[in-house]
């Protein structure tokens, strides 16, 4: 019985390991401390619900999304997704550049 429930574990955990692979650490950062963006001079600070939403203290916010190594955002005010892949294994602090349609954006973890 021992052993017959450590072979479903290990099976679960090998089913499990290619959804891990895909997961991005950075993004999951984000999701969590937040982060500041910097795009065509302006600032904003956005702050990410376990609801799938996002918001800026100005009043800016929409939706997002994880596909893979990429955050996927929906502002209200566009009401397009606007996908980017981040780079991985960046932690709270670090600041990276991701280019996207509006061109670069500067972005600082919280």
């Amino acid at each position: 019985m021992k052993l017959l429930k450590l072979g479903i574990a290990a099976s679960l955990m090998l089913a499990a390991a290619p959804a891990f692979a895909d997961e991005s650490v950075t993004i999951k950062t984000i999701l969590e401390k937040g982060a500041k963006l910097s795009v065509m001079g302006m600032e904003f600070d956005l702050a990410y619900k376990p609801d799938g939403t996002y918001a800026d203290p100005s009043g800016m916010g929409g939706k997002y999304r994880v596909d893979g190594k990429k955050l996927c955002l929906t502002p209200d005010a566009l009401g397009q997704e606007l996908c980017s892949e981040y780079p991985d294994d960046k932690k709270s602090g670090d600041s990276f550049e991701i280019q996207s349609d509006f061109g670069p954006i500067l972005i600082t973890i919280k």
